[in-house]
């Protein structure tokens, strides 16, 4: 709010502008002056400006009453006439009342009139230097914004239509990974017969998209619906993990907590509050979770942040019985964070890309979207999402699909009536890393039944963690986001089968999988059968292993001390390119590479074998590119099991 001029200290400094121009004053129009002074600050409005138009009427010149009748249509908001008044008042004071200039300017930047504004608010700041850091800002914003007008964004919204919007409000859209789930909060204001109800409730509804489009929206219903208000919801990339905002709830720690659900068979759980350090005495709410589930990003006017409203960070610390997240390491993300409000947080697939939404870091006014890479070696500066996706009103609350290329958010835009949920191309400039997903389900491969196994995705270059899910998380399903920049292994295992590997290339920056659907079936262990480890690389044309196979080793290693009875066989294999007995040496090399490699790690020697079988046994077509690289591969098989009875 600006500082008021004719209420705070106009009259305090009114006697002295008076005895400068004390010759071109009648005592009249000082006299009519002073009572109007007295009048404000009664708060009779209605008499002070009758006064200070007499005075002007007495005295055209005397620019201080056109800023006392400015101040007080400040106080009620009558923006045009406050307006007229500070422009007739610059008009005659040629520059002795400097922030006339920018009051001029903040009216004319929330008006949009961005050229004007940025003249005033330049001018003042040749009166005056320096400036403070609201009004810093305020210059900074000006500049934006007339850049921004002359260079648009690509910008064309669609309403998402009408299965999922009603003449009800809808707003704060949530996607799944596969964007084929949309969950979001609806303002019921109405009963079933279409009557007013006393007090409207906020509930989540969920659309979801087959091959005709989105169906109608369904209540997401008990127990996460309830009698209360539940809003400004986020749902983990699986589908599985739903975070909400509930206010004044009797187990809550504040104002406003964050509640999280999981869906266990179909169903979703009794909503749980997070507890602290993620809830406090103080207002938690707009929950974002990132695709792996190890990272909660939020808003809170907790103590100990840089501004009103916060963006916080919480980091997942465990795993609880239930199969739910537990939460803790609580920071402050101190590089979006500013001395005003920073809001409605969404973290992108990728992990690295954080859409938020702020009213003061440069914009077009009120609320607008930016975005900052959170990348930790390096450090950049937000981004505003431009014009028009940004105007003069007030923007939050936006979130992009895993691939990058649409967006989601709320608008009053023309629709189905009130707030509806539209959708945008994202313009090239503000897309995410390229990011894809992985989906699969884990069967039994001779009765078909789900298996709830162990599910770990690594990066290979790092020999990092990526993601791990336990049997009692993911009931036999899961899926994975895909950053590029990563080569990752996927490694399932189940005691009593073998394990199955997968490899997911994706180290060019730009490299992006199409989204995978996989059905992986493990066999139980038994005398005879292989799995193909995916996760072994070799030098070109070399039986020099790659750094990247440390991972798919441990995992062998890991097998064998679990099944302490059995013989394995490393198999070596080849494509036909080159001669019989190139190729047959080569892949026995390749086999007694693994096999000393395993040794080393503790294996005894007397439980492992390698054979070499060069081209002998394809299991795709040698005469592509895609068939060769599948026959250039590395198998495990079980020859021997010592303790069977």
């Amino acid at each position: 709010m600006r500082q008021l001029v004719f209420s705070i200290f106009l009259f305090i400094s009114v006697v002295d502008c008076i005895a400068q121009n004390n010759n071109a004053l009648s005592k009249k129009a000082e006299s009519l002056y002073n009572e109007a002074k007295t009048n404000a600050q009664a708060g009779d409005k209605v008499k002070a400006i009758a006064l200070l138009n007499q005075v002007l009427k007495t005295d055209p010149q005397y620019y201080m009453a056109y800023f006392g009748l400015a101040d007080i249509y400040h106080e009620t908001k009558e923006h045009q006439l406050e307006k007229d008044a500070l422009v007739n008042g610059l008009h005659i004071s040629s520059d002795r009342f400097p922030l006339g200039y920018k009051f001029l300017a903040e009216l004319l930047y929330a008006d949009a009139s961005y050229a004007e504004a940025l003249e005033n608010i330049e001018h003042y700041n040749r009166l005056k230097k320096p400036l403070t850091t609201e009004e810093n800002r305020l210059l900074e914003s000006c500049r934006f914004a007339v850049k921004a007008l002359g260079s648009p964004v690509a910008f064309h919204p669609e309403n998402a239509g009408a299965a999922i919007n009603t003449t009800e409000d809808e707003y704060w859209p949530s996607l799944n990974g596969e964007a084929n789930a949309l969950v979001f909060t609806r303002l019921i204001t109405k009963d079933m017969e279409g009557r007013k109800i006393s007090y409207p409730q906020e509930d989540f509804y969920i659309s979801r998209k087959d091959s005709v489009g989105w169906q109608k929206a369904l209540s997401l219903g008990p127990p996460v619906n309830t009698g209360e208000n539940e809003g400004a919801q986020c749902i983990s990339a699986d589908g599985r993990l739903l975070f909400f905002t509930g206010c004044g709830r009797p187990d809550g720690l504040g104002s406003c907590d964050i509640y999280m659900s999981v869906r266990q068979k179909n169903k979703w759980s009794e909503p749980v509050d997070l507890g602290n350090p993620v809830n406090t005495n103080a207002w938690e709410s707009q929950p974002s979770v990132s695709a792996d589930g190890r990272l909660l990003y939020f808003t809170s006017n907790r103590k100990g942040g840089k501004g009103k409203m916060d963006i916080w960070r919480a980091e997942e610390i465990g795993v609880s019985p239930e199969g739910f997240p537990v939460y803790g390491k609580v920071i402050n993300m101190e590089s979006v964070n500013t001395q005003g409000n920073e809001l409605s947080p969404f973290i992108h697939a990728d992990g690295k890309t954080l859409y938020f939404s702020s009213d003061f870091w440069p914009g077009m006014g009120d609320k607008d979207l930016f975005f900052i890479s959170i990348d930790s070696t390096q450090t950049t500066i937000p981004q505003n999402l431009g014009y028009p996706v940004n105007t003069s009103g007030n923007e939050e609350g936006l979130v992009v699909e895993v691939s990058g290329d649409r967006a989601w958010y709320t608008a009053n835009n023309t629709g189905f009536g009130g707030r509806d949920i539209f959708t945008f191309q994202l313009p090239e400039a503000l897309k995410p890393r390229p990011v894809s997903w992985v989906k699969g389900k884990i069967v039994n491969r001779k009765t078909g039944q789900l298996i709830f196994s162990d599910i770990v995705l690594n990066d290979l270059v790092t020999n990092r963690l990526a993601q791990h899910l336990y049997p009692f998380e993911n009931e036999g399903e899961f899926l994975f986001c895909l950053p590029s920049g990563h080569n990752y292994g996927l490694n399932i295992s189940k005691e009593g089968y073998l394990f199955h590997s997968e490899n997911f290339n994706l180290l060019e920056a730009n490299n992006r999988h199409q989204p995978l659907n996989l059905t992986i079936a493990l066999d139980p262990i038994e005398t005879g059968k292989t799995t193909i480890l995916k996760n072994i690389f070799f030098e070109t044309d070399s039986f020099s292993l790659k750094s990247e196979s440390r991972g798919q080793l441990k995992d062998i290693v890991d097998f064998m001390k679990a099944n302490p009875g059995l013989v394995i066989e490393i198999g070596g294999h080849t494509d036909n390119q080159g001669s019989d007995t190139h190729n047959l040496v080569l892949s026995g090399k390749r086999a007694d590479a693994v096999v000393k490699s395993l040794i080393g790690m503790g294996v005894p020697p007397a439980r492992l074998k390698s054979k070499g079988y060069g081209f002998s046994i394809p299991v795709a077509d040698n005469s592509t590119e895609e068939g060769r690289a599948l026959n250039r591969r590395t198998e495990f098989k079980v020859i021997e099991d010592r303790l069977a009875k």
